[in-house]
């Protein structure tokens, strides 16, 4: 599941560019006190080196480079080549048309002179963070077979083709995605049941059986083939991965997850 989180931010700025004001130090402290998660780091080859290790949280993670143009542009080619798909913005302390296109061709996702104002810097940050983020949300979908959409409301199967689900069966799937493994017991899936009028009669595991072959059926009559499987004796699971579509939902069984845990 891909939960929509806070940047990743890691600043570097060049020697020769130290004195610029305002320091870097309250830069970050600005970002920071927006919600950022923002840290300096001090050697160059470090930044590379993060770069390349940030291969799994390259959707979250961002540079901000802030020196003169020729050191940018060399250090925009290098840290691209490290990764593809963080986020790089340059703080320059000039900006011509012509610098600006090689930044571009480089690979840079924003750039602003030095003294850009605060709220110039956030606002890069965010617009090249819900770029790379979307991106990566885009790369998720097109990757995993299962899609749970619209609240949890609509079940996608990987053909693209539509299962709307009724109270109870979104009430079984939140449990049973909730919990690791996409498995869930007996108990747990009953307990995340709501009397409802269209919920079956019974109880216990004749209860989930009856609504899971509902579920099935139904899903037959469209050709899609749930992957819901009966653990023996202990419960059911999901066998497929599967890709939560909205961002609050995917918190609200984050959260379920952790009640169930304590």
């Amino acid at each position: 599941m891909l939960t929509q989180m806070s940047p990743l931010l890691y600043w570097y700025t060049f020697p020769e560019a130290q004195a610029d004001k305002p320091s870097t130090n309250q830069r970050v402290q600005a970002l920071e006190n927006s919600g950022i998660q923002a840290s300096i780091l001090h050697d160059l080859m470090a930044v590379y080196s993060l770069a390349a290790d940030q291969l799994e949280h390259s959707s979250r993670t961002i540079f901000i480079l802030q020196g003169v143009p020729h050191q940018l542009f060399a250090s925009v080619s290098r840290l691209r080549t490290a990764n593809q798909n963080v986020g790089i913005i340059v703080l320059s302390s000039s900006l011509d048309e012509q610098f600006m296109v090689q930044l571009l061709h480089s690979g840079v996702d924003g750039y602003a002179l030095s003294e850009a104002s605060d709220s110039l810097v956030l606002a890069l940050v965010n617009n090249v963070w819900r770029r790379i983020s979307n991106y990566a949300r885009l790369e998720l979908l097109q990757s995993t077979p299962w899609t749970l959409t619209s609240r949890g409301w609509v079940l996608i199967s990987p053909s693209g083709q539509r299962l709307d689900l009724t109270t109870t069966e979104r009430q079984l799937l939140t449990a049973l995605f909730s919990q690791p493994g996409r498995r869930a017991d007996h108990q747990t899936l009953l307990s995340a049941l709501s009397d409802t009028s269209q919920s079956p009669q019974g109880s216990g595991q004749n209860r989930l059986g009856v609504i899971i072959s509902r579920l099935k059926k139904k899903a037959d009559a469209r050709n899609i083939e749930v992957p819901l499987r009966s653990v023996h004796r202990w419960g059911y699971m999901f066998a497929d991965e599967i890709y939560i579509d909205d961002d609050s939902y995917v918190e609200a069984l984050e959260g379920a997850s952790t009640t169930d845990d304590k």
